[in-house]
């Protein structure tokens, strides 16, 4: 019967990849390893190989996940426009809709497939190795290893190395590039925070220094939570001890989930579609978290949390972004422990920058469980995969990567995300503008070079007193790079050091707060971590079948053992002998596979 199934879902997988692609006919570069005819191979600092403004203007077409207006967005762009005058570049936005993949096919049948396309969410890796084993992208090896064509990328391969191994291909190729961009902020995946509020009303804890030291200790200020008024609100019975979801029901934030609370245990994961449970030991084995006795000693005391209501009451539930947010990020306290990576964006930035909730959060030294903590680091840190990917009908590639590096210098960066440097200057005949800029200006830099953000030295001012819609209808008359196209590292170039120090003066505290911890406690955090490699044709169309039903038998039995409806003593082995049924034994040998050629 397993074979059976195994069959039927080899054939779906094959379905689905040639439907993906189906009609494109024949391309006239099918050679996957044959060079673009316009290499550049320049190394030669003195000699760029491309000089801009460019002598004639020249217009690329770019692909972009989504439904918005992005062309008429991008042309009120200030960052934009002193990019179209400084190169002489100019862009024309492919809406390719919700489904990207699908509008591409049809596109790449008709023979008019966008030069370049956006983003990890349009393509995913199984696309870009099928697509250019067909042709339809081209390899960008020479132009990576150009260090006057991308001067800019050049120095964040620099500065993350690893990114450069992680992107290329099983067939040695660079089919697209990574985006370098990730603060330590968003890099350490699940730290556990807590309510430093809450926790000064616990005895023994009123100085707000000391923490619990071991898992007796943790569970007992979880009870005082329970037990008490903790927000002052009236009703002692609508505190939430501790703030988690099962990683069994597709939570809302998958990093405040259980694979993130198994970094105490000694098990550093991640909950992704590829990459679910995986965990890679100090000596390079490929393992699945819920083999181990790390994983079975953590359920215990989750069952015993959850048995006495110590968990959120939808610790199960599958939850939607926007229930998950209300809970914690809420401008009044609901909970005392926070599992969770994105723990400074709870709570709204007051016009006077006061974060009142936000400032209640404080990181929780780690608690003896027994296990050597091990904190997972998010693989985007060393390169998020397939940000821009350049097609076959591109004619002028060099120059269309020479034009994307512009971005990823830190003046680059610091436009995309904030706007123009003092760009409210810009509008100083418009009063409601002006007025909005004082309250909120970008960057500039400093007589010293630095990169700073005025707004920390200014008078703040209650903008409803100018326009209650101003924000709106400035997000539509001038609207930043960043908010047009919101993809993340796509279009930022920022080092890990940068952001510790040039980047950081217009940030607020949770960079350098979490940088600060993580540079002070490097023992705890887990580089070796699982990085998504790229998969051969085989390999992809193995794991599509394999990973539904490994991650089902998981799923299942998580549930039945925390709820106790399963003994994790009596019924262990059973459970093992499901995941190998299901696969699991396959499955690690083929990420064994991609993660030992990832080092080669």
């Amino acid at each position: 019967m397993r074979k059976i199934s195994k069959l039927l879902a080899l054939l779906l997988a094959l379905v689905m990849v040639v439907s993906l692609f189906a009609g494109c006919g024949e391309n006239e570069n099918p050679d996957p390893t044959k060079k673009p005819n316009n290499t550049v191979g320049n190394n030669d600092p003195s000699t760029p190989k491309v000089e801009f403004p460019l002598e004639d203007p020249i217009t690329f077409k770019m692909g972009v996940r989504g439904e918005k207006d992005y062309q008429e967005l991008m042309e009120k762009c200030e960052w934009y426009k002193y990019l179209c005058e400084k190169t002489n570049v100019f862009i024309e936005c492919v809406v390719l809709g919700s489904d990207a993949a699908g509008r591409l096919n049809t596109l790449l049948a008709t023979g008019s497939a966008p030069d370049v396309v956006l983003g990890p969410i349009t393509l995913t890796s199984n696309d870009i190795i099928t697509m250019g084993d067909q042709g339809h992208i081209i390899p960008l090896n020479e132009y990576v290893e150009d260090k006057t064509l991308m001067p800019n990328y050049q120095r964040l391969l620099e500065a993350v190395p690893e990114a450069l191994t992680k992107m290329v291909a099983p067939d040695g190729n660079i089919w697209s590039l990574a985006g370098i961009s990730n603060t330590p902020a968003t890099s350490w995946e699940s730290p556990l925070t807590v309510n430093i509020d809450w926790l000064k009303q616990v005895p023994g804890y009123e100085d707000g220094k000391t923490f619990p030291k071991d898992l007796e200790e943790f569970t007992d200020v979880l009870r005082y939570f329970r037990d008490h008024d903790m927000n002052g609100n009236g009703d002692p019975t609508d505190e939430i001890p501790f703030l988690m979801v099962s990683s069994s029901r597709a939570p809302a934030d998958a990093a405040a989930n259980l694979q993130g609370l198994m970094n105490l245990w000694g098990i550093s994961t991640k909950d992704g579609d590829n990459d679910y449970y995986v965990h890679i030991d100090e000596d390079d084995n490929v393992t699945l978290a819920p083999t181990t006795e790390n994983y079975r000693d953590c359920l215990r005391w989750v069952q015993k949390w959850y048995k006495e209501g110590l968990l959120w009451e939808n610790f199960f539930a599958s939850v939607s972004s926007a229930e998950f947010s209300n809970v914690s990020g809420n401008t009044v306290a609901k909970w005392g422990f926070f599992n969770g990576a994105n723990w400074f964006n709870n709570g709204p930035l007051l016009p006077d920058r006061t974060t009142p909730w936000r400032d209640a959060q404080t990181l929780v030294d780690p608690f003896d469980t027994g296990y050597d903590v091990t904190y997972y680091v998010n693989p985007a840190q060393t390169g998020n995969l397939n940000n821009f990917t350049v097609f076959s009908t591109c004619e002028n590639p060099e120059i269309l990567l020479a034009w994307y590096d512009q971005f990823l210098s830190l003046e680059g960066t610091l436009a995309v995300t904030n706007g123009m440097s003092n760009e409210w200057e810009r509008y100083a005949d418009a009063e409601d503008y002006r007025a909005y800029y004082e309250a909120y200006p970008t960057w500039h830099k400093d007589e010293n070079g630095k990169y700073v953000y005025p707004s920390l030295d200014l008078d703040y001012k209650d903008m409803k007193q100018w326009d209650a819609d101003l924000y709106d209808r400035y997000l539509e008359d001038h609207p930043t790079w960043g908010q047009i196209f919101n993809l993340n590292s796509v279009f930022k170039g920022v080092t890990p050091d940068e952001y510790l120090t040039d980047w950081s003066d217009h940030e607020y505290s949770e960079t350098r707060v979490l940088g600060k911890w993580m540079e002070d406690h490097p023992e705890y955090f887990d580089h070796n971590i699982w990085p998504r490699p790229y998969a051969t044709v085989e390999e992809a169309e193995e794991l599509v079948m394999l990973w539904p039903s490994v991650k089902r038998v998981i799923g299942d039995w998580e549930v039945e053992f925390i709820k106790g409806e399963k003994s994790l003593d009596d019924d262990w082995e059973d459970y093992q002998q499901d995941l190998i049924d299901a696969g699991s034994e396959d499955m690690i040998e083929y990420l064994q596979a991609m993660w030992d050629r990832n080092n080669e």
